[in-house]
């Protein structure tokens, strides 16, 4: 059964959208809001991110569809950056997002400077860790926080209690190994500055050890088969607590992963909507098993809700990533009886079974289909589909709209 949620507001799914086709499969599978960043000023310059033409079009799709747009502004600027930041402003002041989400002080002056009139997020990188703080930003006129990874559901709780504050919290993805993302190392190793959004990483290589006196002679600091990871953290996942969350009154559950793949911002999105739908009712216990099945399936580190082990546990155990899927493409729309255009993104071959998932509405729709021919646009039969094209597939049966496609791996 589920529980009685008249009396209090469900909270967000804030999933991530690194270009425009991942923000369509995010909204798709039951994103309340998605984040983006455009060519400047985010944390992410490495992503795909969205121009101009794609900003326009991501935020019509979401208003169409009540979903909220989250524009990230949330890079750190040095004084050689300010002219272009007001330049950039100027440039997508007419936007019409939700919010717009910074991390530091000076981008929120300019903001207001110039008369955007969105509700301002601030980011995890300005560590908000107590109700004091939290009261601070919000008389500074931030309309949502989104507080440190650091902060520990107590806090939470008592944040929640001593504030009015809307507070955002990320559930699931990647950590770093620096408080709240606040890190120098990709600077110092790489001439790479993660705060400028330009991380090269550095916490996930591997690392050997050297003797001064006998310089080419390397030594691995070998912790399993692939090597050492001391300084690489394991990836968030918090699904199993979501009630807790709720109950402390979170706001907003954001997923990290803006350079992750469609099928891994699509399924995250909706394994976390459908348990913060099903929290605090008979059901969520029934599902936690399925949910936690496939948030193995998408890629990840392993997980943990125990942040860097500093709630008394310790020692170090290895970081090795884990994929047991492959992704094979998405469906583009119906092409004929049982027929349908995918888009590729790992090789099919004629005869092979995959699966396919779906949003999550009223029921799980997961199935197996059989991959019976493929056409290439030339109408062509070929034997395999290659990875980064179009192509026309007949099934066993039909494919319904919204389909991710992934094959297991043993």
């Amino acid at each position: 059964m589920r529980a009685d949620t008249s009396k209090r507001k469900m909270p967000e799914i804030v999933s991530p959208a690194g270009n425009i086709e991942k923000l369509k499969f995010a909204v798709n599978y039951g994103a309340d809001a998605v984040y983006f960043g455009g060519t400047d000023f985010n944390l992410r310059m490495r992503a795909d991110n969205l121009n101009d033409d794609d900003i326009i079009d991501g935020i019509s799709y979401c208003k169409k569809r009540g979903v909220k747009t989250v524009f990230l502004l949330n890079s750190f600027l040095h004084e050689k950056d300010i002219p272009g930041a007001k330049r950039y402003i100027g440039k997508i002041r007419d936007y019409d997002f939700d919010a717009i989400m910074i991390s530091d002080p000076g981008m929120m002056i300019l903001l207001r400077e110039t008369e955007i009139h969105a509700k301002i997020h601030l980011s995890t990188q300005m560590s908000v860790l107590n109700h004091l703080t939290v009261k601070f930003w919000k008389e500074t006129g931030i309309d949502r926080i989104v507080l440190a990874r650091e902060t520990t559901l107590d806090e939470i709780a008592m944040i929640r209690e001593n504030t009015g504050a809307e507070i955002e919290v990320f559930v699931h993805g990647a950590l770093c190994i620096s408080y709240s993302g606040r890190c120098l190392l990709s600077r110092y190793l790489s001439g790479r500055d993660a705060n400028s959004g330009d991380c090269a990483h550095p916490c996930r290589w591997n690392f050997s050890l050297v003797e001064t006196k006998r310089p080419g002679d390397y030594f691995d600091v070998i912790e399993h088969e692939r090597g050492t990871e001391i300084l690489s953290s394991k990836d968030l996942c918090l699904i199993e607590k979501i009630p807790a969350y709720v109950r402390a009154g979170v706001d907003a559950f954001k997923i990290e992963g803006r350079m992750k793949s469609v099928y891994y911002t699509a399924n995250a999105t909706r394994i976390y909507r459908h348990a913060v739908s099903l929290s605090g009712t008979e059901d969520f216990d029934r599902f936690l098993p399925f949910w936690k099945n496939e948030l193995d399936l998408i890629s990840h580190r392993p997980y943990t809700d125990d942040l860097f082990n500093e709630f008394g546990k310790t020692g170090f155990a290895p970081i090795p990533y884990i994929n047991r899927t492959m992704f094979l493409g998405y469906k583009i729309s119906d092409a004929g009886e049982n027929e349908i255009m995918v888009k590729t993104f790992n090789p099919v071959c004629q005869g092979d079974e995959v699966e396919a998932i779906f949003p999550i509405e009223n029921s799980v729709r997961d199935n197996k289909f059989i991959v019976i021919e493929i056409f290439d646009m030339d109408k062509n039969s070929v034997a395999m589909a290659r990875p980064n094209e179009i192509y026309l597939m007949k099934f066993d049966r039909f494919v319904g709209d919204d389909a991710i496609f992934r094959k297991k791996i043993d």
